[in-house]
């Protein structure tokens, strides 16, 4: 996905929001601030908002001398996530269509995005994505390329959100799979330490990437995938143009991401990429 211009204060609103998360210091703020713009202008435009993102993000967390910034956070949706997976297991139990509702509880922990918004309602977010329909529904595709896959790569996105995919990996029987999380921290992705957390060891091998990763940094996990599952919206913007044997599974939170994939803002996305 291309960068747009209202990006830039988007992505300066992030590190605002991470400078006050971590001191109440407004010179400190100032100088998060500072580095994020200095960041800005370094950066070229013409890659993916993820792209011009990375780079701030590492600036304000040197600026701010704190190496995860949402560490705690991270753990507590962790946690939280958690205490819902008895309860989801259940609702994909007793559903008529047992995939197919996996896949919207792991929509509905989309939710949990720092990135987008400082306050999301997840039971309120789970009681409607289960209720509505995809926006873009290539369930159907999904569900064949499912039966077929010997080996997934699946793209975790933010931590607390990992327990809900944890949801789905679960129906994706006895395959090879391997799940790819943040190397480094970026907002509230999720890193080994969550996807340990939430049990993925258990279901899949995970591997860890760079934000905004080239997609030589996956190897062999991409390239002899028979299915990748793209989930969330940043790696929505950052692989969008990617070819393969791709399905992007996520809420579009953002007007322009939603403007990309001709959908309302709030809707699901279940879109086959270019194979």
């Amino acid at each position: 996905m291309k960068l747009y211009l209202e990006c830039i204060p988007c992505i300066l609103r992030q590190a605002l929001d991470t400078a006050r998360l971590v001191t109440d210091n407004e010179q400190l703020q100032r100088r998060a601030l500072q580095a994020a713009l200095q960041a800005i202008s370094r950066t070229s435009w013409e890659g993916t908002p993820l792209t011009v993102a990375k780079h701030v993000h590492r600036a304000v967390r040197e600026a701010l001398d704190c190496p995860d910034p949402y560490a705690e956070i991270k753990r507590l949706h962790d946690r939280q996530a958690l205490e819902l997976y008895p309860r989801l297991q259940q609702v994909v139990a007793e559903a008529d269509d047992s995939l197919r509702t996996a896949v919207k509880i792991a929509m509905a922990g989309n939710i949990m995005d720092l990135g987008v918004s400082n306050s999301f309602d997840v039971e309120a977010t789970l009681q409607r994505v289960l209720q509505s329909s995809f926006a873009i529904d290539h369930f159907a595709q999904f569900r064949e390329a499912v039966n077929r896959a010997r080996r997934v790569l699946y793209l975790a996105d933010n931590a607390g959100e990992i327990v809900f995919d944890r949801v789905l990996l679960s129906q994706l029987g006895e395959r090879e799979i391997t799940v790819a999380v943040k190397s480094e921290p970026f907002i509230n992705d999720a890193m080994r330490s969550d996807a340990l957390e939430a049990g993925i060891d258990e279901l899949a091998e995970i591997i860890t990437v760079p934000p905004a990763a080239d997609i030589s940094a996956f190897g062999a996990a991409w390239t002899e995938a028979d299915l990748i599952v793209l989930k969330g919206q940043a790696n929505y913007e950052a692989y969008s143009a990617a070819t393969g044997p791709i399905y992007f599974l996520l809420l579009a939170k953002c007007d322009f991401v939603a403007q990309e994939a001709g959908v309302n803002k709030g809707d699901m996305i279940l879109q086959a990429g270019v194979s």
